[in-house]
């Protein structure tokens, strides 16, 4: 494999060529046709007006470039590589939180020893202030496989400019395309691109094309602008902005509106968005707080502390963004579907012009929700409290009977005492008196 590297390297340089095409492709036309014909067609290709080659990008280490067969990775072409032309994309992109960090599995380095330059994937320069909240234990919990396929397809993003732009055809047409934005920003948990497209922004896209119906790139990249976090006044579920910060990105989203909206009628529109959100995290908040309370009564099965330690947290409960989807007792099952996928869907809907997905996918789904982990609760609280009747021996006072009858008082206790509407030395001082007055 050396020898013909080196063959062709030298041919190539005595060609003249400094792209690297020469020693490329002869033989990718045979085994990639595919990709040589998407870079022959592409603003890189040979017909340009500044041609950029196989070796501009990815480098004339021929070996390095070519693994072993059988390696599951290829050689991907970094954003650093491609900002040594396309600057300005490549500082918009840092900044937006497709730049920042945001691939599966980048907070564990939080358990590194290193201070490094990877510490600066995830926090500002000199500062111990994240960047951003980069989730990981669910990316650390699936098999090598779903990692690569179900997680870092999307989310190993801040380095990579082919994740929209291709590989090799490096289409602007295609980047812009919604239905390319839809590869990741779709599904259960973020149904942009389905609320979108059924929106009323949708169908005159669909009918009248993007020149009177906007997409996806019309308001979060406007000006051709890759930083697609600006406009936006909110964390990824809702985190609250500093308020400089958020009034900042919301004049930059009006701005916006306001080039087919009056600038009145779209903040109404976006202010009813954040209504919408603040309502929806209290119910959030409400079934995260029925949760706590089940785990710390001992009513979760299986229980944090019997099932496989959190990746990150270890054998406690975890409700917040590192939450897990499996070995999940019931009522956390519930919680989750409605933190992950109604609450959501409930205010991103309104900010997307959609309400059928604000309200039935998102609201509607939501208070269901509430209203099922409110009853799970209350049947498991009622199951442990006949559990402890039974240990003890407590119940009901029956009606009628004489007051003399001992053992009725002394179960009628116990049961306020089950109830919580007596403490433990009320317990035992008006079992005394019972006692006492029976021995009489």
């Amino acid at each position: 494999m050396t020898a013909i590297w080196l063959t062709l390297a030298l041919a190539a340089a005595a060609g003249g060529d400094r792209s690297g095409a020469a020693t490329c492709l002869p033989c990718h036309e045979k085994e990639t046709p595919g990709a040589v014909a998407a870079w022959r067609a592409s603003a890189h290709g040979p017909r340009s007006k500044k041609p950029v080659g196989c070796a501009d990008c990815h480098g004339a280490d021929g070996p390095a470039n070519h693994p072993a067969a059988g390696a599951r990775t290829r050689p991907a072409v970094a954003i650093d590589t491609c900002a040594r032309c396309h600057a300005r994309a490549a500082a918009d992109h840092a900044r937006s939180d497709h730049g920042k960090a945001m691939r599966a599995g980048r907070g564990c380095t939080r358990n590194q020893a290193s201070t490094g330059p990877e510490c600066l994937l995830c926090h500002e320069p000199g500062s111990a202030a994240p960047r951003t909240s980069a989730e990981c234990a669910r990316f650390l919990t699936q098999s090598p496989a779903m990692q690569r396929q179900g997680c870092n397809a999307c989310h190993d993003l801040e380095k990579r400019c082919d994740a929209c732009h291709g590989a090799h055809g490096t289409s602007a047409a295609v980047a812009r395309d919604p239905l390319t934005c839809a590869t990741c920003h779709m599904g259960p948990d973020h149904a942009q691109y389905e609320m979108w497209r059924s929106s009323r922004h949708g169908a005159v896209h669909a009918v009248e094309g993007v020149a009177r119906g906007p997409d996806c790139v019309t308001c979060h990249m406007p000006g051709r602008s890759h930083d697609v976090s600006a406009g936006i006044t909110m964390g990824l579920a809702g985190q609250p902005y500093p308020p400089e910060r958020r009034d900042r990105e919301r004049q930059r989203m009006l701005d916006v509106c306001a080039k087919c909206h009056a600038r009145g009628f779209a903040a109404r529109q976006l202010a009813d968005g954040d209504a919408v959100q603040k309502e929806s995290k209290a119910l959030l908040d409400e079934g995260a707080a029925i949760v706590r309370r089940l785990d710390g009564a001992g009513l979760l099965e299986p229980a944090p502390a019997t099932r496989p330690p959190h990746p990150l947290s270890g054998a406690r409960l975890e409700l917040g963004p590192q939450m897990l989807y499996e070995d999940l007792s019931r009522a956390e099952a519930i919680y989750f579907r409605m933190k992950k996928y109604a609450y959501v869907t409930a205010y991103k809907g309104v900010f997307h012009q959609n309400p059928d997905y604000a309200h039935w996918h998102g609201n509607a789904a939501l208070k269901l929700g509430l209203s099922e982990l409110r009853s799970e609760a209350a049947l498991l609280e009622r199951l442990r409290l006949l559990e402890q009747r039974l240990e003890l021996g407590a119940g009901p006072a029956a009606a009628g009977g004489k007051p003399e009858d001992l053992e009725r008082d002394l179960r009628a206790l116990r049961e306020l005492r089950l109830r919580g509407e007596i403490d433990a030395a009320t317990l035992e001082r008006r079992q005394l008196e019972l006692l006492r007055r029976g021995a009489r």
